[in-house]
């Protein structure tokens, strides 16, 4: 059996780094078809694929009653890509970020970290918590959209929009290949998680250790995947909108629906640590990238450090 899970867990990991390979190469041309940034593609369709991992594993703990899986991935996965994704992605090369995704799609993050956070302070997420979390999700995904176009349109002139989308539409068969890579990586992050979590609950460790640590770092995979392979082929847009997207999403979307199916318990310890960790996080990266529009390597080890010091807190707290 444990050859077995292992050998599923490689599988999984090879099928994130193929999928992963196959949407850099095409998100470009993408954005080019509907007029938008790497980094919308990156918010908008990469980012619903990644997070169907997520969505699978929390609609299913939701059925089964499974409050802690839920909101510690929620925490734990957030907190994670902020931190050692963001910090790793960094060290690899330096991360640029234009001025208009700080101040239009940035933000978006610091809500999320600070809405779930006052949501969760009666130790619940209702049913109409859920529904505004939803609503907002979706706000998010049309706003980002909006801006981006008319950005765009902006930068390069109707004429040359125009000339743009249709050699896009002439000679690439990006969505294809898109469409391709996501299947990869939902896939592969399906076996990753299942292989990773067969293994902690064979550790016989706590709930919330399985959706802080295990769960969150299994379902991070894709986006783990995207964002250091886009650092390493120089194109920080499509990481940085995938990471911010993932983030906003995974509170919105993913929290939103389970706790629609069904209303979530909130672990008290849960308050005094995580969740501000969380905001923690959310402003420590907003202020790098702010101050010179670019996370040094020096800033990402940082943040790699952070990230390690929250997972050893958790080990040792909700081991």
């Amino acid at each position: 059996m444990t050859f077995f899970v292992i050998l599923f867990l490689l599988i999984g990991v090879l099928a994130l780094y193929k999928g992963a390979d196959l949407m850099i190469d095409h998100s470009s041309a993408l954005a080019t078809k509907f007029g938008v940034s790497t980094v919308v593609i990156g918010i908008t369709v990469i980012t619903l694929g990644s997070i169907m991992p997520e969505l699978s594993i929390v609609i299913t703990s939701s059925l089964s009653n499974a409050n802690d899986l839920i909101i510690g991935n929620a925490l734990g996965s957030s907190i994670l890509k902020l931190g050692f994704i963001f910090g790793l992605a960094a060290i690899i090369s330096p991360i640029s970020i234009k001025e208009s995704t700080l101040k239009h799609e940035f933000p978006w993050i610091m809500l999320a970290s600070v809405l779930i956070f006052f949501l969760a302070f009666d130790l619940t997420i209702s049913r109409g918590d859920a529904m505004l979390l939803i609503a907002l999700g979706i706000l998010f995904q049309w706003y980002s959209v909006k801006v981006s176009q008319r950005e765009v349109l902006e930068d390069i002139g109707k004429h040359k929009m125009k000339k743009r989308k249709k050699k896009a539409m002439k000679s690439s068969k990006a969505w294809i290949k898109i469409i391709i890579g996501l299947l990869l990586i939902i896939g592969g992050a399906k076996l990753f998680v299942d292989s990773s979590l067969a293994i902690a609950l064979w550790l016989g460790v706590s709930q919330l250790f399985v959706g802080i640590i295990i769960i969150a770092i299994g379902a991070s995979i894709p986006e783990f995947m995207v964002t250091i392979m886009s650092a390493v082929r120089h194109h920080p847009g499509l990481g940085i909108g995938n990471i911010i997207g993932s983030n906003v999403m995974n509170v919105h979307l993913v929290v939103g629906i389970a706790a629609l199916i069904k209303p979530l318990k909130i672990h008290p310890d849960l308050l005094i640590f995580d969740f501000p960790a969380f905001i923690f996080f959310a402003i420590l990266a907003a202020v790098m990238f702010k101050s010179s529009h670019k996370l040094s390597r020096f800033e990402g080890g940082v943040l790699v450090v952070g990230y390690i010091l929250y997972f050893i807190y958790s080990v040792k707290f909700w081991g």
